[in-house]
């Protein structure tokens, strides 16, 4: 009797209608679009990609994905714009930090790494990232209470150099995190793309004078956006409407 049943479940098993595979998401179907050379068709499903949500490691991917397609297509400055996204999200991605270089050189830019002793000490304040810096420190300032702790209940001169000993490293953990609180964040940084110069208007209208210039690369913040335009501040406080094509909005 049990051979016949197992002989039947067989039977259905073979004609049960196939299980329909699971579709590929955007990210997925960029890298095969990458793979066959489809540069444009990666790039657009990787830009879509970034509106859905990520974890910051997984944002950071999808950027530096995005500037190989860019540099793929010959558009240098969205390329460096990604890269730039990248190595903000992910600190030590070394091939985002890499092809950022090459791009910038080849751009002509220097270098976002400039090797001198304020650029060693900004790469190594960023070098954890936001939730490492979190954890540090949290775990810095559990040791510093145990050690107090004992220190108090027990007292000597080796408790003391060990209190002493983890309040420096709960000094040395807080200015990672110190830097990143207070670091100036843009809520919707945005970086010019454009090359050469960037008219900056009062109004979004072509035919208004220029309140300002805006340099390739240069990082504003977002204020507002029209079709077709966006409203932006630069760092000295100065607002205007550049063409949305020239900009190049960074999903920090």
């Amino acid at each position: 009797m049990s051979r016949w049943l197992a002989l039947l479940l067989a039977l259905l098993g073979a004609f049960a209608l196939p299980t329909q595979a699971a579709p590929q998401s955007s990210f997925e179907r960029g890298l095969e679009a990458y793979r066959r050379g489809d540069y444009a068709a990666a790039r657009e499903l990787w830009q879509a990609t970034l509106a859905e949500e990520l974890d910051t490691l997984g944002r950071a991917r999808v950027y530096y994905d995005l500037g190989n397609a860019h540099w793929r297509l010959g558009a240098t400055l969205p390329a460096i714009a990604c890269f730039t996204a990248a190595v903000r999200l992910d600190p030590r991605h070394d091939q985002a930090w890499q092809n950022l270089e090459l791009a910038r050189a080849k751009a002509s830019l220097p270098p976002a790494d400039a090797g001198d002793l304020g650029a060693t000490l900004e790469r190594l304040l960023n070098r954890l990232r936001p939730d490492e810096r979190r954890t540090l420190l949290f775990a810095a300032l559990v040791l510093w209470a145990v050690v107090l702790v004992l220190e108090i209940r027990a007292g000597g001169a080796v408790w003391r150099a060990a209190l002493f000993a983890a309040t420096l490293l709960v000094v040395g953990a807080a200015l990672p995190w110190a830097h990143g609180q207070f670091a100036r964040a843009r809520r919707q940084p945005l970086l010019v793309i454009a090359t050469g110069g960037v008219a900056l208007r009062g109004e979004p209208l072509e035919a208004r004078a220029p309140v300002g210039e805006l340099a390739a690369l240069e990082e504003v913040e977002r204020l507002d956006a029209l079709p077709g335009w966006v409203r932006v501040q630069r760092d000295d406080g100065t607002r205007g409407w550049v063409r949305a094509e020239n900009v190049f909005a960074l999903q920090l």
